[in-house]
């Protein structure tokens, strides 16, 4: 084949090849490492938390005066529940000094609606 034949071959194969790399990544197909790694960490921040939120409402439950404080969290807004439970130790694993993000959040409102 001579030079002027093979040229729409190689330029179609081109942009074929870009084209396939485009629609590939646009659509998720292909994803980056960063964007792998990013998708880990979510879910796995997730799945403790998930594990965690029962630990709390257990240990909220197992207190002595469970529906007194039950009454003061329903008076206290969204925000100041979290501040509630994270202060009382509620909203971390027994034996550990930090919460994981959400934590409270999630027992607050599980305790709330669990009680209503």
């Amino acid at each position: 084949m001579s030079n002027s034949k093979l040229t729409p071959y190689v330029l179609g194969g081109f942009i074929g090849a870009a084209f396939a790399m485009i629609l590939s990544f646009s659509m998720g197909w292909i994803i980056t490492s960063g964007a792998a790694s990013a998708n880990v960490s979510e879910a796995s921040a997730q799945a403790v938390k998930a594990a965690l939120v029962p630990v709390c409402v257990h240990q909220f439950n197992a207190q002595a005066d469970a529906a007194e404080k039950l009454a003061a969290l329903r008076e206290l807004g969204q925000w100041k529940r979290e501040e509630f439970l994270t202060e009382a130790g509620l909203a971390s694993m027994p034996g550990s000094d930090s919460t994981v993000r959400g934590v409270a959040r999630d027992c607050a409102e599980q305790l709330i609606e669990a009680k209503s």
